[in-house]
């Protein structure tokens, strides 16, 4: 069976995410995913296109089926964070903040869909948290994001998940959200 698109996209997020943007090959995309390096090429331009469908697609599975949080914004909320803490534990990272740090300076495409990425996911929790008319909750949203990513550290260092739970927890309590566990 040959590879569609979403296949290639899905296991490019994982060679993204394991290996950074530099380590990430074609030759094991193409081995990843069962497909000649040369056919692989024929189905996208090029490793820095895939950056933008690979952040589209997280972003997109980040939010997809979120409660309404018109109707209870901190359960909206706190779903939202149990649901970055679970990526962050079962991946080890998050592939747009892995890719921030690894996008080459002259890849632009990829570059700016770090960018959109980044900005999309803070302003989609500000969003959220607007609901529950937080103050401030742009600055709110990227002191969240700030203290995920970087208790993610002690993880991927020393594979200690506390951190980042005391972290999640510590994120819904700066809002009057009491975490589940």
């Amino acid at each position: 069976m040959k590879a569609s698109y979403d296949d290639i996209v899905i296991a490019a997020r994982e060679l993204f995410r394991e290996r950074g943007y530099a380590g990430a090959s074609m030759n094991d995309l193409a081995e990843r995913v069962g497909l000649k390096k040369s056919s692989l090429y024929n189905r996208l331009p090029s490793k820095e296109s895939l950056v933008v469908d690979v952040l589209k697609l997280t972003l997109k599975e980040t939010f997809e089926g979120l409660p309404d949080p018109a109707l209870d914004w901190t359960n909206t909320y706190r779903e939202l964070i149990e649901r970055i803490v679970a990526v962050f534990s079962e991946r080890g990272r998050c592939v747009g903040f892995h890719l921030a740090f690894g996008v080459p300076l002259d890849t632009q495409e990829a570059k700016t869909a770090v960018r959109d990425f980044v900005l999309a996911l803070r302003v989609r929790m500000a969003e959220i948290l607007e609901k529950g008319e937080v103050d401030d909750p742009m600055r709110v949203a990227t002191d969240a994001l700030t203290r995920l990513q970087g208790a993610t550290f002690w993880l991927a260092a020393l594979d200690e998940i506390e951190p980042l739970r005391r972290e999640a927890a510590g994120v819904l309590a700066s809002v009057g959200i009491v975490s589940r566990g």
